[in-house]
């Protein structure tokens, strides 16, 4: 026997656009971030280094 199915149309010009935009405005915005916090993060390193040569020096 066959079943009836229902099919379910969504309007993807204007929804999948506005989706595709916020995506890629959130992939932005979280790479700023990483790329920021890597940063903060070389420069702790580096100040880390330096306390641990003045350190070793004494």
């Amino acid at each position: 026997m066959s079943k009836l199915a229902q099919v379910v149309v969504e309007e993807p010009t204007r929804d999948s656009l506005q989706e595709t935009k916020l995506d890629s405005d959130q992939l932005y915005l979280k790479k700023k971030m990483e790329d920021e916090i890597r940063m903060k993060l070389d420069q702790f390193a580096k100040e880390l280094s330096q306390v641990k040569k003045q350190r070793d020096a004494h």
